[in-house]
């Protein structure tokens, strides 16, 4: 079962749903899957068993209950318990940045355990969500804390716009162009959108790059030629190089485990 539930008013600006997956098997674990980046930072609560959880040239292990996901600049594979439960905060690019005050670049290609972050309200919010009745109460508890955490930040709506022109270009566009669009000199930008997104400008173009290949091959009987050259990709062997590297797989073999 995986249900989407958007959140209240006030968190909109920052968060874009909240998933709930829910499975009831005999196995402990489900078959692996591949999951690339997507250009947004989750919070995962488990109230049922944890997922597996294995970085590329990384050991398994298990997920904490309670756990916080960075930017992810390559893959890893996740494999999901046979009786999972849980819920995932799915943040707007920039919009992690509001709720936790620190080096939001320490979350890159990272899952780590709000207790290891040190927020004082962790103990207190697993245990409200361990024992609420029902995902309905879940999401309350889980809104309460973001919102008593909520941070004003003066350069939010200039990285939103960046983020806008950046995703309404596909991610065809140089960071200096961006640059000149938010009035800020580009060493001054590169800082600036790193600090409230996790990456650098560049590095989240070609994700938003890399979605829109996946969008345009679902969408459209086109050659993965054609799809590297509507893309922006110079060349054949940049398109399959920077493909690899963020999924881990060539565009044909990636498609063919889709169908």
């Amino acid at each position: 079962m995986i249900e989407s539930i958007k959140p209240t008013g006030i968190l909109r600006k920052y968060i874009i749903n909240y998933f709930i997956v829910e499975t009831n098997n005999s196995v402990d674990y489900l078959p692996k899957e591949r999951v690339y980046p997507c250009g947004y930072a989750t919070m995962v609560f488990h109230y049922g068993s944890p997922s597996k959880f294995q970085k590329k040239n990384s050991s398994i292990y298990i997920e904490p209950n309670l756990v916080i996901c960075g930017q992810q600049t390559s893959y890893y594979d996740l494999s999901l318990s046979g009786k999972t439960g849980m819920i995932l905060i799915v943040f707007r690019p920039h919009g992690v940045k509001s709720f936790f005050n620190f080096p939001i670049t320490e979350l890159l290609n990272e899952n780590l355990s709000l207790q290891d972050l040190a927020i004082n309200e962790t103990k207190e919010l697993e245990d409200k969500l361990l024992n609420s009745p029902n995902n309905k109460q879940r999401v309350i508890h889980l809104e309460n804390f973001l919102i008593k955490r909520l941070i004003q930040n003066n350069e939010f709506e200039r990285v939103e716009h960046a983020i806008k022109i950046i995703e309404n270009s596909k991610g065809q566009i140089k960071a200096q162009d961006i640059a000149q669009e938010v009035c800020l000199g580009i060493k001054q930008f590169e800082r600036t959108f790193s600090k409230y997104v996790g990456v650098n400008p560049k590095k989240f173009a070609s994700i938003i790059r890399l979605q829109n290949v996946i969008q345009m091959k679902s969408k459209h009987k086109k050659s993965m030629t054609q799809i590297a050259f509507d893309s922006g990709y110079y060349d054949q062997s940049h398109f399959i190089h920077d493909f690899k590297c963020l999924t881990g797989l060539t565009p044909n073999a990636f498609f063919n485990t889709q169908k």
